[in-house]
């Protein structure tokens, strides 16, 4: 099935890999390496509109010395005839001033009600560059040796991102993903922050076999609280509205 980002990564059209900040939560692994204390993210999707099927996600993460990080991501994504899950633990270390990689360690779960449930291991590396004082450069790969769950492979996916950061008020973002199955998808999103404390405006369009539009608004309450809420819009399939809840220290 295909997987939907969280409700802030859905409105920047889920080019989040070369993300400096953790306002969409862990994508790149490399991340937890920038130094953020603790925090955790969830939230929930229906694809379409459809309300038999739904989407939820947990991420958790606890940083070390400034330098490393340690996080736990778990997604859901079914209807009642058919089901997966997905169960990560990801690490990232800061090597030098301007260079972070990470890397994560999980388990892929698909089950039939009816019939029975299948597993399998995944694995992922990501880096994170700030190649220059504006620009950062992001890369990521999923299962490059491509396990089998039950007869079907898991995709090997490729995504590699730009982030340019103008002030701490605009930033846009680019990214190219490749599933060795599929087409060449190209994800751009940008993030405005008209009130730099408070309030996030955020659009993003993704291409592919579909083109996929996408907008949101985040609001940052105090004690770390964040709410955003998005919603990706798809010519035939309709509108997936997403909402999500997060706490950062």
């Amino acid at each position: 099935m295909r997987p939907f980002d969280n409700a802030a990564a859905m409105a920047i059209g889920g080019a989040t890999i070369a993300q400096t900040s953790l306002s969409a939560g862990i994508a790149n692994d490399a991340r937890l390496g920038m130094g953020e204390r603790a925090g955790m993210f969830a939230g929930s999707a229906i694809p379409y509109g459809v309300s038999g099927w739904q989407t939820a996600h947990f991420q958790g993460f606890i940083g070390f010395e400034k330098n490393s990080g340690l996080a736990l991501d778990v997604t859901h994504n079914g209807t009642d005839a058919y089901a997966e899950q997905c169960f990560r633990v990801q690490y990232g270390r800061r090597l030098s001033k301007k260079f972070c990689l990470g890397a994560n360690l999980g388990l892929a779960r698909a089950s039939v009600p009816e019939y029975s449930s299948a597993s399998a291991p995944t694995f992922g590396i990501g880096l994170l560059a700030q190649a220059l004082p504006k620009l950062s450069i992001g890369a990521s790969v999923q299962n490059p040796i491509q396990p089998k769950l039950a007869d079907a492979p898991l995709p090997t996916l490729l995504r590699i991102s730009a982030g340019w950061k103008t002030s701490e008020i605009f930033s846009l973002l680019a990214e190219m993903e490749k599933d060795i199955d599929r087409p060449v998808q190209v994800k751009a999103g940008l993030e405005y922050r008209p009130a730099a404390s408070v309030l996030v405006v955020r659009a993003g369009v993704r291409s592919g076999t579909v083109a996929r539009a996408a907008f949101g608004l985040g609001l940052r309450l105090k004690n770390g609280i964040s709410l955003d809420v998005a919603s990706e819009w798809h010519p035939t399939l309709g509108i997936t509205p997403a909402a999500m809840v997060a706490w950062r220290r």
